[in-house]
């Protein structure tokens, strides 16, 4: 058992992250051949892995996720694993009721993807022996309006820097190998089979107790609900309407000596987020899968959704905890046939609210109607992608 997935949950947190640093940072006893190309000699290991896996039988690995609306503040708590080992927080900037305290969903979900095909090329030149020297990806989206109550991010693309002296054929072939192979690609550009949100509703007190601290309702109605009414405020007319909104982009970098993908989201890098291979591809258990991170993303998504339509609705709310399943059918084994994929993704909410059963539900229908990466995965979407040779330059941020 791994250091990150025996420790206490507020532990997991520094101990994944001294981990992280210790392991990225490091100096580490190489070969003259190792120390020239560290991503090469990586990538060897990587390939001795795969065929280690593809000679034994697999089966589909679950996916679970956990989110919860925390209290007083809003933020989407992210608990990743069976056993919630991996966290993140999600959060809105202050003119939507937050303290952007984490990324949003939008935000982290560009970021999972960049990290994504990171992944899957290093995987995908691993098993064809294609060397590699670095790799970076970046990914953009430019997000669309798809109705008056719905948009999310939408034209999907990325740009793969690659060192390496591979001909362009091979990179080619490695980038077609890529999108047909790539779980993560496969989840967003193709229609996705995904169940109704099912509810457990608990109803509580129509007042709270004076003595107990501000809760859940209290930042719905104080905080988020101004903000929300203020979005829904039309321009008056002759005035400008606001303008579109800015493109999402997000780099992932890959460490050459250890495969881990470290992610900058937004043009500044404010925010970052670290991706972990599976224990049987050469995973250290520091950081989860991006499979296990796209999933529970669409979970904050739809958490801050319900926060949202609540506040438009004033619909009072006590306590909002989302759930997200899943699996994804394994990439490598003697028994598999075709690309890992998606699939039985299913979603639970528990709500504890005074409002009626009949008002819960329309407040699921509602979110299910407006939640960006709700519909952006059941939807088709495209995706395009490029290769530059080289290193990505560090000055060109």
């Amino acid at each position: 058992m791994s250091i990150a997935r025996s420790l206490s949950p507020l532990k997991v947190i520094g101990a994944t992250a001294l981990s992280a640093m210790l392991l990225l940072a490091a100096p580490q006893v190489v070969s003259a051949e190792e120390a020239a190309s560290p991503l090469r000699a990586y990538l060897a290991a990587k390939h001795d892995a795969i065929q280690a896996q593809s000679a034994k039988p697999a089966t589909p690995t679950a996916i679970h996720a956990k989110v919860t609306a925390e209290s007083r503040s809003g933020v989407r708590r992210l608990r990743i694993g069976q056993t919630g080992e991996f966290q993140y927080i999600s959060d809105s900037g202050r003119d939507y009721a937050g303290y952007n305290l984490g990324a949003g969903s939008w935000d982290s979900l560009v970021g999972t993807l960049a990290s994504a095909v990171a992944d899957e090329y290093i995987v995908q030149a691993a098993a064809q022996g294609v060397p590699l020297d670095a790799l970076d990806v970046v990914f953009t989206s430019i997000p669309e309006r798809k109705s008056e109550n719905l948009d999310y991010p939408n034209n999907l693309s990325y740009v793969a820097y690659i060192d390496s002296p591979a001909t362009d054929a091979q990179l080619q072939a490695l980038k077609r190998a890529v999108h047909e192979k790539s779980s993560a690609i496969d989840l967003v550009t193709r229609p996705q089979q995904v169940s109704h949100a099912e509810v457990e509703y608990i109803h509580s007190p129509a007042s709270r107790d004076s003595k107990l601290p501000p809760g859940l309702r209290d930042f719905i109605t104080e905080e988020k609900r101004p903000a929300v009414l203020a979005r829904q405020v039309k321009p008056a007319a002759g005035k400008a309407k606001p303008a579109g909104t800015e493109p999402l982009v997000a780099r992932a970098h890959v460490e050459p000596h250890t495969g881990l993908r470290r992610t900058f989201l937004g043009k500044d890098g404010y925010h970052q987020q670290l991706h972990d291979s599976a224990p049987e591809l050469l995973g250290y258990a520091l950081a989860p899968t991006v499979e296990e991170h796209l999933l529970g993303v669409t979970g904050t998504c739809l958490t801050h959704i319900f926060e949202v339509q609540a506040a438009s609705r004033n619909v009072l709310l006590d306590s909002l905890e989302l759930t997200v399943d899943g699996q994804v059918s394994p990439r490598f084994g003697s028994n598999v046939t075709s690309p890992a994929r998606f699939s039985d993704i299913r979603y639970k909410v528990r709500i504890e609210s005074p409002a009626s059963e009949q008002e819960i539900d329309a407040l699921r229908q509602s979110v299910e109607a407006t939640c960006p990466l709700y519909n952006l995965v059941k939807d088709e979407q495209k995706l395009e992608g490029s290769i530059v040779r080289g290193a990505y330059a560090e000055a060109a941020r």
